[in-house]
């Protein structure tokens, strides 16, 4: 969204140097707000970006989880002595 302000229709009535600073102001008023609004536009698309990887990123550990939680049935069936210690898959002697 771009706003046009008509700083431009001043009236010659105010004197020139007056209206011209006047205008100027305006000018740099208007430039200002359209960065703002580019600026809040980029924000928005980055955040959809942030958003869209950070679910990717949690599907793909839950799939991690899945499968190490297989992995470890798996294991289990075949009777590998493991266990898990501190989030990791650890080998155990026979009758720990």
């Amino acid at each position: 969204m771009i706003i046009k302000l008509f700083t431009n229709e001043l009236s010659a009535v105010y004197d020139a140097p007056l209206r011209e600073m006047l205008i100027s102001n305006f000018v740099i008023t208007q430039d200002t707000f359209n960065d703002i609004l580019d600026n809040q536009a980029t924000i928005e698309h980055r955040q959809s970006d942030i958003k869209e990887t950070q679910t990717t990123i949690e599907s793909k550990i839950r799939v991690q989880d899945e499968n190490m939680h297989e992995l470890i049935n798996i294991m289990t069936k075949y009777d590998v002595p493991i266990q898990i210690v501190n989030g990791k898959v650890v080998e155990t002697e026979e009758g720990e």
